[in-house]
C-alpha cells in the first residue's frame, strides 16, 4: 500500500522527528483517520524527504523515528517561463509542471497578454500558487517544488544574468525552425512560453538579442496551456534520454 504523503517545512523537522502543521494534521487525523504507528512520508519542498511512524500528543501529530529517503538525481535544471494567461489556466501550468520535473516557474507579464496582477494582489496569488505547487508534488512524490518567482516583465526577464548559461529556448508557432534537440552537454535550459496572443515581433526580437533560439514544435496552434505543457514535457524527454546514454 501507498504511504501517505505530507509536506512540512524545514523548520518543523528536528532531530529524529517532525510536527506536521495543523491543516495536514486535522486531515490525517479527522479525513485519513491514521493511527498511532502507522508509517507516513513527509517532505520539505527542498529535496528532503523522510519515512517514520505517527503519534499523537494532545492536538499536535508527531512523526518519530525518521529515516531518509533517497532522493533521485534530476538529470538536468529546466525553468520555464510562461506568460499569464486567466487564473485556472495558469494553475493547471503549475501543476503539470511541478508533474514535469521543473526546477523553477517564472510567470511572465508579456505585450499580448490581458492578465494583470494588481501589486496589492500580488502576495496573496504567490501563496496560492505555491500550495498548487506543492500539493503537486505531494501527488507526483517529489520531495522538492519548483521555486517560484514573482511576475516579471518579459523584459526584464531578459537581462536576468543568472540564464546567462543556459540553453534558451522560446517557442513560437510561427517560427520557421522545428525545434530538435541539440543539448551536447548542457544540463541546464530555460522554456519561454507566450500567451493566447503570442509574441509581437518586437519580443521576438528581444528575445533573439538575449541569445534565444525561437523554434516551434509543429504546425498545430496550440492553447497556452497546451503549449506549455507541452514544450516542458518535449525538452524534459529528451535531457532525461540525453542523461540515460
Amino acid at each position: 500500500m501507498t504511504r501517505r504523503r505530507f509536506y512540512v517545512p524545514r523548520n518543523l523537522v528536528g532531530e529524529g522527528r517532525a510536527v506536521l502543521p495543523s491543516s495536514q494534521a486535522h486531515h490525517l487525523r479527522n479525513v485519513l483517520r491514521l493511527k498511532t504507528g502507522d508509517t507516513v512520508e513527509i517532505f520539505d519542498g527542498e529535496g528532503t524527504g523522510y519515512a517514520g511512524a505517527i503519534e499523537f500528543q494532545g492536538a499536535d501529530v508527531i512523526v518519530h523515528s525518521l529515516s531518509r529517503i533517497a532522493a533521485p538525481e534530476s538529470p538536468a535544471s529546466l525553468v520555464l517561463a510562461s506568460s499569464l494567461i486567466k487564473p485556472a489556466k495558469f494553475e493547471l501550468i503549475l501543476q503539470k509542471a511541478t508533474e514535469l520535473g521543473v526546477t523553477e516557474i517564472v510567470p511572465l507579464t508579456t505585450r499580448l497578454s490581458d492578465i494583470r496582477i494588481s501589486p496589492e494582489k500580488i502576495e496573496s496569488r504567490l501563496e496560492r500558487w505555491e500550495r498548487i505547487i506543492r500539493e503537486a508534488a505531494k501527488q507526483c512524490r517529489r520531495l522538492d517544488a519548483p521555486g517560484l518567482r514573482e511576475p516579471v516583465s518579459f523584459s526584464e526577464f531578459l537581462k536576468l544574468e543568472e540564464f546567462s548559461s543556459y540553453d534558451k529556448l522560446l517557442f513560437y508557432e510561427k517560427a520557421g525552425e522545428l525545434w530538435r534537440p541539440r543539448f551536447g552537454i548542457c544540463r541546464r535550459v530555460v522554456v519561454c512560453v507566450g500567451p493566447e496572443g503570442g509574441w509581437t515581433a518586437d519580443e521576438i526580437e528581444a528575445a533573439n538579442a538575449a541569445g534565444f533560439g525561437v523554434f516551434s514544435v509543429g504546425p498545430w496552434i496550440l492553447r497556452a496551456e497546451t503549449a506549455a505543457i507541452a514544450c516542458v514535457s518535449i525538452v524534459q524527454h529528451c535531457l532525461v534520454t540525453a542523461s540515460s546514454e
